[in-house]
């Protein structure tokens, strides 16, 4: 992901304090239809109130494009 944030604010509380987290274990997103590997997802939530804000996936390039 770049740099800029695609979150600075809340929706919930309105608060500008951004924190980031991993999700790590089974949470993987894999690229195969069967397969261990994958990818973590990343968050950024709200540190004031909680709510997640906004996910992805650590390294979106090693999807195959959707047909």
């Amino acid at each position: 992901m770049e740099n800029k944030l695609p979150v600075t604010q809340c929706q919930y509380c309105g608060s500008r304090d951004i924190g980031e987290g991993w999700q790590h274990g089974k949470a993987l997103v894999t690229f195969r239809k069967r397969g261990l590997s994958g990818n973590r997802l990343r968050y950024l939530l709200c540190r004031q109130c909680g709510a997640i804000l906004y996910q992805c996936v650590a390294e979106p390039q090693k999807y195959k494009q959707a047909d």
